[in-house]
């Protein structure tokens, strides 16, 4: 694989036939709507395929309900209910088939608004030039640059396809090649500056997204290489709408772990019986959707959702806004029988399950988690055997732990797809210092929670991060403890302004980290870098 950094070549015309495939199994209203008072991300990407090919040679893959009105004169479409990388891949396999001189697939998605000529030139001159089988720019965020394939490798690519039950994702090109990366001769197109950090995806797939992507725009970015200076320049824009949201919706858990803050907050957590009402959640989803569209929805931000007495009718209020997706974090304990298996089977691929472990030595494991190793491993075997690929085994990597990690992830790796080390979590330094490694970027950056994230807990309040415990701070109710609480609660859910004024209130936390003006509990921080997909 070579890596090059762009811009490397002159643009140029190219008399080898090129074809074109535009991704549109998964587009929505966002695609075809109006983008920056203009055409929409796809008819935006639709004119830039006429720029390399004839309409003729450019084939639209849709979903069901993908509506044709937009498309160009001559270009053609293929629809289906469902689509898998390897069905995807057939489908361009045989359309390349009946055009023989085609030497290059270009492959995008239709809701790319800034997908750019000069870089998708560039990418295919280089293409040509190394006689590449797969090529792609590396270090823009999303839907700067098309992927592109030889027509000569769809045959095989396709093959190996079919041995994986991928998704017809944005990633689902790679994750195919990524199988058996070393039998292809891959170019890379890097940007001058590496962006992947920003975690920024200005496409028109979501509300959120098109908020940034018009942002972007009304910013000044036009071409690829515009993002290079204008992003780094202005962390504002990472800030749009919430994608992930902690929901606290039980105040007790069958155990009381020696490194997690909720003992530290509200005493013995197993001696606690509260519950958010399911009429109550429920309004908070409809505020969630109306806000944010689409949403991962968290249970339970402290407790343990098991223990919820109607935790079907909670699942089932997720479930019900076809645009979000449920993450269970659970510890594997009470789960009332077939409970969890309903909902796995309702929320199908929308439904993910995290089960805290943390320890292979049943020893530690009681030093850390207490009682209850037996029930929470068959738990997660029983779950992950009826449900793979939705079930995670998860260890918090520790100091006390740190040496049995390996054996905990190769002894969970034979019984299920994904096994999670989590990184420690002093929570903006209130628990001890007990990380094995120190995984802070060298520059800080602006707190990825506050851009993304909300916390709700089970009366409603809302503080400005999970992670913003300090001690002598606010807990349920707005009452003042003496032991941990949050920093700040910026609103209630359920009271007037709702999930919407929660997330404007949070907003201030956020400017200031812009502005590199840390709050107290934040400058002890360092989950700023973490991640929640």
């Amino acid at each position: 694989m070579r890596l090059r950094e762009q811009p490397r070549w002159p643009i140029m015309r190219v008399n080898m036939r090129t074809i074109a495939v535009i991704n549109a199994t998964a587009l929505n209203q966002y695609s075809f709507m109006p983008f920056a008072g203009g055409p929409s991300a796809f008819e935006r990407v639709m004119a830039l395929f006429l720029r390399l090919c004839a309409a003729q040679d450019i084939l639209v893959i849709g979903g069901r309900d993908f509506d044709p009105a937009p498309m160009a004169e001559g270009v053609h479409l293929i629809q289906a209910p469902t689509w898998r990388m390897h069905t995807l891949l057939e489908k361009a396999k045989a359309f390349a088939l009946e055009r023989p001189e085609a030497d290059i697939l270009v492959y995008a998605h239709g809701d790319s608004p800034f997908l750019d000529l000069e870089l998708s030139e560039g990418l295919l001159a280089l293409h040509r030039q190394y006689r590449a089988e797969y090529s792609y720019a590396d270090g823009y965020p999303p839907g700067f640059a098309p992927e592109i394939l030889s027509t000569r490798a769809l045959p095989n690519i396709t093959e190996l396809a079919s041995r994986h039950h991928l998704p017809a994702d944005r990633d689902g090109l790679f994750a195919v090649i990524q199988k058996d990366i070393n039998s292809y001769d891959i170019e890379t197109e890097l940007a001058p500056k590496d962006l992947r950090g920003y975690r920024l995806s200005p496409l028109c797939d979501t509300k959120r997204n098109m908020q940034a992507a018009e942002a972007l725009w009304a910013a000044g970015l036009r071409r690829a290489k515009d993002v290079l200076d204008l992003l780094p320049a202005h962390p504002e824009l990472l800030r749009t709408l919430p994608a992930f949201l902690w929901v606290q919706i039980s105040e007790g858990c069958p155990q009381s772990c020696s490194y997690c803050p909720y003992p530290l907050m509200v005493g013995d957590p197993r001696a606690k019986q509260g519950f958010m009402p399911v009429q109550a959640f429920d309004s908070l989803m409809a505020q969630a959707e109306e806000l944010c569209d689409d949403l991962v929805v968290d249970l339970s931000l402290w407790g343990e959702p098991s223990l919820h007495p109607e935790f079907g009718a909670i699942a089932a209020s997720v479930l019900a806004r076809k645009r979000f997706t449920l993450l269970i974090e659970t510890c594997g304990l009470g789960w009332k029988p077939g409970v969890a298996e309903a909902v796995a089977r309702a929320g199908g691929e929308r439904v993910h399950w995290i089960v805290a472990l943390d320890d292979p030595d049943p020893e530690a494991y009681a030093a850390l988690r207490g009682e209850g190793m037996g029930e929470a491993s068959d738990f997660t075997r029983r779950m992950a055997a009826e449900f793979p690929g939705q079930v995670h085994a998860q260890a918090v990597r520790m100091q006390s732990n740190e040496e049995r990690l390996e054996a905990f992830y190769r002894a969970w790796k034979k019984d299920i797809e994904k096994v999670i080390i989590q990184k420690y979590d002093s929570f903006a330094g209130t628990l001890p210092k007990l990380s094995v490694a120190d995984l802070s970027p060298l520059e800080r950056f602006p707190c990825r929670h506050l851009a993304r994230d909300l916390a709700v807990l089970i009366d409603g309040s809302v503080p400005p991060c999970k992670h913003c415990l300090v001690q002598g701070g606010v807990i349920k109710g707005g009452r003042q403890g003496s032991g941990l609480g949050y920093a700040e609660i910026v609103a209630n859910v359920f009271e007037e302004g709702g999930l919407a004024k929660a997330w404007a209130g949070s907003s201030s936390w956020y400017d200031a980290h812009a502005r590199k003006l840390y709050p107290v509990c934040c400058e002890a921080c360092d989950e700023y870098h973490t991640f929640n997909a």
